[in-house]
């Protein structure tokens, strides 16, 4: 491709200046034009689609003494107090509404399952969603009688734990709920990277779940 070279025309007074200019020995003009104001805004980080939270969603080659598998996406939940819909949902694993995507997976080591939900949202929703179910645990401690599809579940003893530091932002539960009279020990982590939530539910049928750490550890190296 070949540019045409742009000729301006220098009228007698622009050479009379450039003459000068050059006779005083100066090279820069004595008042530079002003850098540009205008601030480029960032734009706004994309969501992760389902598409991409599936390829980074564990597979048994993350964890090898672990049994993982896909796991039941499950209903939108509703609780008896409304403050603590998205916490409940977080200790339950439950689905969650407008989602750029969402997948869940569960791993199970000896005799504690812990069922990994990941979420993605437009904009600012998951580190708003993160601080609203922060906010919400002093004031659900229990019980919060929950619908899970045609589940009814009795969450009680919820307790804000210490958070690992880890993620961009993170919350640690333990809680029980109550299925049809049998009591289960949980214990849930929430952890936000970017626009995407991670949230870690492991419970167990025969006493006192084990805190997911094998299994948190494997999902974050994925989503860095």
């Amino acid at each position: 491709m070949r540019f045409r070279p742009v000729r301006h025309a220098i009228t007698a007074v622009s050479a009379a200046l450039l003459v000068t200019s050059c006779g005083a020995g100066k090279d820069t003009p004595s008042h530079p034009e002003p850098a540009s104001t205008a601030a480029t805004a960032a734009p706004a980080p994309k969501p992760l689609n389902e598409e991409q939270l599936t390829a980074v969603a564990l597979t048994p080659q993350d964890l090898p003494d672990h049994k993982v598998e896909e796991a039941f996406q499950g209903p939108v939940i509703s609780a008896d107090k409304p403050e603590c819909r998205d916490l409940a949902t977080a200790l339950l694993g439950g689905a969650m509404t407008g989602t750029g995507g969402q997948v869940h997976t569960q791993a199970t080591k000896d005799t504690t399952t812990t069922k990994v939900s990941l979420y993605s949202w437009y904009g600012t929703k998951a580190a708003t969603l993160l601080a609203d179910i922060k906010a919400a645990g002093p004031a659900c401690g229990g019980p919060v009688n929950v619908v899970n599809g045609t589940e009814k579940v009795t969450l009680t003893n919820i307790v804000p734990g210490t958070a690992p530091a880890t993620g961009d932002d993170s919350a640690t539960f333990s809680a029980e709920q109550d299925l049809n009279g049998k009591k289960t020990a949980i214990e849930a982590i929430v952890i936000r990277k970017g626009t995407t939530l991670a949230t870690f539910t492991a419970h167990s049928d025969s006493g006192t779940a084990e805190k997911p750490a094998e299994v948190v550890a494997a999902q974050l190296k994925k989503l860095n």
